[in-house]
């Protein structure tokens, strides 16, 4: 008998726990999510997009704004900012290697004008001593054609032609004469004139 009642006491009890689970399901929870059917739809007509109308009202809600926040740095905000330092020490090492070519360029650009200055010079002491050398040639030639057409004339006259010129003009003739001519000039001229270019001749040939 008191088995009886004991398990007739249960089925009330569970009857009436389903009872108010029941009655919040009906009366609470359906006509919650019912609106909030409703309400999304409506709101996606209107074209107003609800997950970030979403955020936004959570943003202002302390424990859902922290949370919100929280993941976008968990996320994001730590890869950005590492992604920023790391492209700013790209860019300095690359500035860095810029600087460094550009005076390597500097420096080469410089080396290779100072060896285009250097064979400008070059050229110019080149010319100049072809333009000596033309010149020594030429006046070898005509000194060479002076002394043959000398070596062709009577002392006398190569004597009166040497006292009117300097003594180391006169010398200069004298020396590139044989030593017979040079007797027979010597002969010719002024004992004090031809004790000079004597002594000269003598200087000239040491």
């Amino acid at each position: 008998m008191a088995k009886k009642k004991k398990k007739e006491f249960v089925e009330i009890e569970e009857e009436k726990g389903y009872g108010v689970f029941q009655w919040i399901l009906f009366v609470l929870v359906i006509p919650l999510l019912f609106a909030i059917t409703v309400a999304l739809i409506v709101m996606t007509v209107a074209g107003v997009n609800v997950f970030e109308k979403a955020k936004e009202v959570g943003e202002h809600v302390p424990l859902i704004s922290n949370m919100i926040d929280g993941g976008a740095d968990d996320k994001g905000g730590q890869t950005d900012k590492e992604k920023v330092v790391s492209l700013q020490a790209e860019i300095k090492n690359k500035e860095a290697k810029i600087e460094q070519l550009e005076k390597k360029l500097k420096a080469s650009d410089k080396k290779v004008e100072e060896l285009l200055t250097e064979k400008d010079r070059l050229k110019i002491e080149l010319e100049k001593l072809k333009k000596e050398e033309e010149s020594a040639v030429t006046t070898d030639k005509q000194d060479n054609k002076l002394i043959n057409t000398y070596e062709t004339m009577a002392p006398k006259n190569i004597a009166n032609i040497l006292v009117n010129l300097s003594d180391r003009e006169a010398v200069k003739i004298l020396a590139e004469m044989s030593t017979e001519k040079q007797a027979d000039i010597l002969e010719k001229l002024p004992p004090e004139t031809a004790a000079k270019y004597t002594k000269l001749l003598s200087g000239t040939s040491q």
